[in-house]
């Protein structure tokens, strides 16, 4: 992962404002993430049964944690130190760089990683290798179109999004154009997802702030965050892009 931007930055672990220092603290960023890796599992529980799966800038191994009684193998790739050792500690392999094993595995998963790499192509080429034959990729980035970029234009949120670590933003549209110049991969899936409710977004329209999900959580209804999904969707403005690709 040495073409990551700022590697000293990602290794000392600066992705947190406050970084964890107890497994309690730890435990607390896990908590934060379950729906995401939940979600996830749920996305792709049949593409990793019984199968070899490396989850490639894992964090804490929040995914690694719920997929391994599905998978058959997992492993991880994280190049913050912090992060890398308690996954090690937790007794899941969690290599610095991917150069480290020497193995191939049936699927490898990016979340919201890839928009964090220098040179994109070079780096789907390099997956490639490292993936079985007709295996999987899974991208998951932030999506460009997002509904408070592109429809509300949040100052506030595109001063939060464009922070110096996000690389690229990538669209349906771009992120299938970087992959078809590979020619190493298949797209079988692009879909957007909408990982934050209405009440996030509230927060961010009216205070300039994240967390209104968890603030402002009494705003949130299951019946109103899926018919504000919904039409996102139709939009084509959800906050996020899932990719499943298969190697060629």
């Amino acid at each position: 992962m040495s073409s990551l931007h700022k590697d000293n930055d990602y290794e000392n672990g600066f992705m947190y404002q406050t970084s964890p220092q107890t497994d309690d603290d730890i435990e607390s960023v896990l908590c934060s993430t379950r729906s995401d890796d939940i979600r996830r599992v749920n996305i792709l529980k049949d593409i990793c049964k019984n199968k070899k799966v490396l989850d490639f800038g894992c964090g804490y191994g929040g995914f690694i944690n719920y997929i391994k009684g599905i998978a058959d193998l997992c492993k991880g790739v994280e190049l913050s130190k912090r992060e890398r050792e308690y996954v090690n500690r937790t007794g899941i392999v969690c290599m610095k760089d991917i150069n480290e094993y020497n193995e191939k595995f049936d699927v490898i998963t990016l979340f919201h990683v890839f928009e964090h790499l220098h040179a994109p192509i070079e780096w789907l080429e390099k997956y490639s290798n490292y993936l079985t034959e007709e295996g999987y990729l899974i991208l998951e980035v932030p999506n460009a179109e997002d509904a408070l970029l592109s429809l509300y234009e949040s100052s506030s949120f595109s001063d939060f999004t464009y922070w110096s670590a996000h690389l690229y933003l990538y669209t349906i549209r771009s992120l299938t154009k970087v992959i078809e110049q590979t020619n190493r991969f298949d797209i079988i899936s692009a879909e957007q997802v909408q990982r934050y409710s209405i009440a996030n977004h509230l927060m961010w329209l009216a205070k300039g702030l994240p967390g209104g999900h968890i603030k402002w959580n009494f705003l949130d209804s299951k019946e109103l965050n899926q018919a504000y999904y919904k039409k996102l969707k139709e939009l084509q403005m959800c906050d996020t892009l899932f990719f499943v690709l298969k190697k060629r």
